[in-house]
């Protein structure tokens, strides 16, 4: 089974023989019917360099075979070749991995995406490529090895910024914005302040699985109260995409607990013992930051 990618090949009537130029694109439906399931727990060996073509992986960190709902990837080689004309490649990638041959030249890769499904919505996603020189021009003649990682979390290319937990831009994974409510418009009065000290404790019960396909389990995020910062509580970041129930509890310093009530989209005058914060598209093919406010009764 493979997978090709959206770009498609662009090069003079003098390079058909050697290289192909057919034009066509698979569509997201044969695609789809063509995408390569990875196994969970299997692993794509590395490959070697090999002069004149480009190879790589393409998998999950660790070498581990993508798995999920897959719809197709973008893989871009752009070059220049020996006689001056204009190169670029979509390479196939087959069970993890792409072996492209390259007219003679100097090659670099442009940034890369995985197409992939979850419920009814296609999300274009970064793979992340491996090392410094993606970027870079290669030789053809030594052969060039890049590979690329899917990351559903983790921190992604800051440019030298402190990660924010409050900056989503800062995550591969899913944020939920979380802030407290100090008015209460259910009620109409201002909302209780809170000491210095207090914690909040959020659980995420997940209602789906993973957008990678995997099962998951609730995961129980703790936030301190900072009164005097601008922000006094941080998001919830860097979370597997799915669906999920948010549950929380508030501890004050002297260890009294209360219920943490929820205010989403929909919700609005009123405040929900539950939050509900499904995996949405931005609009753009990446991740939703569902926005939250929160309070006590």
């Amino acid at each position: 089974m493979l997978i090709r990618p959206f770009a498609s090949l662009i090069c003079s009537s003098i390079l058909l023989a050697s290289i192909g130029c057919d034009g066509d694109s698979v569509t997201a439906s044969a695609a789809a019917s063509a995408a390569a399931q990875g196994a969970p727990g299997a692993v794509v060996e590395a490959v070697a360099a090999q002069a004149g073509f480009a190879v790589g992986r393409v998998t999950l960190e660790g070498g581990a075979a993508i798995t999920g709902d897959i719809q197709d990837y973008q893989i871009s080689i752009y070059g220049v070749s020996e006689a001056g004309e204009k190169i670029s490649y979509s390479p196939i990638i087959k069970n993890g991995v792409y072996k492209q041959k390259l007219v003679p030249g100097q090659y670099g890769f442009e940034p890369s995406k995985i197409k992939v499904r979850f419920g009814q919505t296609d999300y274009r996603l970064p793979l992340v490529p491996v090392g410094n020189n993606w970027n870079k021009n290669q030789d053809a003649a030594d052969g060039i090895v890049q590979d690329f990682l899917w990351k559903p979390t983790g921190l992604r290319d800051t440019y030298g910024d402190k990660p924010d937990p409050n900056n989503h831009t800062h995550w591969h994974g899913m944020s939920i914005g979380m802030r407290y409510s100090g008015w209460r418009e259910d009620t109409g009065k201002a909302a209780v302040t809170l000491p210095e000290g207090t914690k909040m404790t959020f659980t995420l019960t997940p209602k789906s699985k993973s957008i990678d396909g995997r099962d998951l389990q609730p995961i129980v995020i703790e936030r301190a109260w900072r009164f005097k910062d601008t922000i006094p509580t941080d998001d919830l970041n860097d979370i597997p995409p799915a669906n999920y129930e948010i549950t929380g509890v508030l501890t004050l310093p002297d260890g009294t607990t209360k219920a943490i009530v929820f205010q989403g989209r929909g919700n609005y005058p009123g405040f929900v013992d539950k939050g509900d914060a499904p995996l949405e598209t931005d609009g753009y093919g990446g991740c939703w930051k569902q926005l939250f406010t929160w309070g006590i009764n």
